[in-house]
């Protein structure tokens, strides 16, 4: 099983762990979005890990993934990541500040 680690843009401390679908275990990449649920609500998420455990029992599952390719590439997530201790907000947060115009757009239209 893979799982993937994701943050939100909301004032949330993350990252979360999501159950990766099978069907996407071979196209799911660091820095790719993903649709999950989150508070009963379905939310874009940055996945800015994958790994093959965790210590949590129930997980929820991946919904979508929204990019086949990462729309943030590793240099990004360090300074976004950087970014979100120095200013105190959480690391999805930072992300969302970082996103260049259209993606932010994009995201805003999904809702």
């Amino acid at each position: 099983m893979l799982y993937a680690n994701v943050v939100l843009g909301l004032p949330v401390d993350g990252p979360f762990d999501y159950l990766v679908p099978v069907d996407l275990e071979d196209k799911i990449v660091v820095g790719a979005r993903v649709k999950v649920n989150f508070r009963n609500k379905k939310e874009v998420a940055y996945v800015v890990g994958l790994s093959l455990k965790t210590k949590i029992k129930k997980l929820k599952e991946i919904l979508s993934l929204l990019d086949l390719a990462p729309v943030l590439d590793k240099n990004m997530l360090l300074l976004t990541e950087k970014l979100a201790q120095y200013y105190c907000c959480s690391w999805g947060e930072a992300i969302e500040a970082a996103l260049p115009e259209g993606l932010r757009k994009a995201k805003e239209a999904k809702k």
